[in-house]
């Protein structure tokens, strides 16, 4: 899910014909965090950064069911 949230932004920057450097600008960040988040490195990358990048570039992070069992679910199945 990471990798497509990089590929997301990567594909959205250069869509825009933005650099990375006018993205950094643009989003008060170092274009370094803003290669970092191209190459998935998420290692010292907090979720406000992300989200506005995301931002500037016309997107949002969204979160969705993916029909994971809840432990209710669980304990009913193995009961």
């Amino acid at each position: 899910m990471l990798n497509d949230i990089s590929q997301t932004i990567r594909s959205a920057r250069k869509a825009r014909g933005m650099t990375q450097q006018q993205l950094a600008e643009l989003t008060q960040l170092d274009r370094t965090t803003i290669g970092a988040l191209e190459r998935n490195d998420y290692n010292d990358l907090g979720i406000r950064k992300v989200e506005r990048v995301l931002m500037v570039l016309g997107k949002t992070l969204n979160c969705e069911d993916v029909g994971m069992p809840t432990l209710d679910d669980l304990v009913k199945q193995n009961g």
